[in-house]
């Protein structure tokens, strides 16, 4: 009869090969990296203008113009103003000429509060709304 061993012994051992694994994993990311497609999220398009050191050309091109403060206050003229107001400011000086409207935005302001004035002025028919970030 043949000696058996005993499998819970401790002085036999055996190692597993690790290569072909690592192996094989490598290969796996190499191809999860090149097979994935990255998206290209698209974002809210904004119509900003160019930055310039120069004021502008025709200065009676910008008749009407607001000021948003870091309050979130809205300013026209230096008074104040309220959101539904901007409609009323915007109708009647659109029905004289169609020009565009300025919109100044101090630091910090939050970004519905600009889209909330925007919507107002376009919704007294401004054909353009031009938005400046001005520093307080």
């Amino acid at each position: 009869m043949r000696n058996r061993r005993n499998l819970g012994s401790g002085d036999d051992s055996t190692d597993i090969n690790i290569s072909p694994l690592i192996d094989m994993v490598f290969i796996l990311l190499i191809f999860f990296i090149v097979t994935t497609v990255f998206v290209d999220e698209s974002g809210l398009a904004a119509n900003t203008p160019e930055p310039s050191s120069n004021p502008p050309e025709d200065p009676d091109q910008e008749r009407v113009s607001f000021l948003i403060r870091s309050t979130g206050q809205v300013m026209y003229q230096g008074n104040e103003i309220a959101l539904a107001g901007i409609r009323g400011i915007v109708t009647p000086a659109m029905q004289q000429e169609q020009y565009p409207i300025t919109v100044s935005i101090e630091p910090g302001v939050p970004m519905h509060r600009v889209v909330a004035v925007i919507d107002e002025a376009e919704s007294g028919g401004a054909p353009q709304v031009t938005m400046k970030a001005v520093s307080e």
